[in-house]
């Protein structure tokens, strides 16, 4: 049970970026919207694993790192999930009213 719950914890972010990635994919923008995105993971994921601060108190193996890391990626794929579904429901009501 454990083991599932550890593969749908990778899965479903894996999945929901593919999702993501495909419903913006006719999007104009979508190559600087992909590349903003990018840049902002990679700075979450630097400031976790390499920022030294006050707010975080000692964290001897490391776990607290993993659940702030895996906490802000999750949530990161799941606010451009409900992006996505927003904005492709807008850009078929967009090519619907042209047409």
């Amino acid at each position: 049970m454990e083991d599932l719950l550890i593969l749908l914890i990778i899965l479903i972010p894996i999945i929901l970026w593919v999702l993501s990635a495909y419903m913006l994919s006719n999007w104009i923008k979508f190559k600087l919207f992909f590349i903003a995105n990018a840049l902002l993971v990679i700075t979450y994921v630097g400031i976790i694993i390499y920022g030294k601060t006050a707010i975080w108190e000692h964290d001897e193996y490391g776990l607290g790192m993993l659940f702030r890391l895996a906490f802000c990626l999750i949530s990161h794929v799941l606010i451009v999930f409900i992006f996505a579904l927003f904005k492709r429901r807008q850009i078929k009501n967009t090519i619907a009213n042209t047409v």
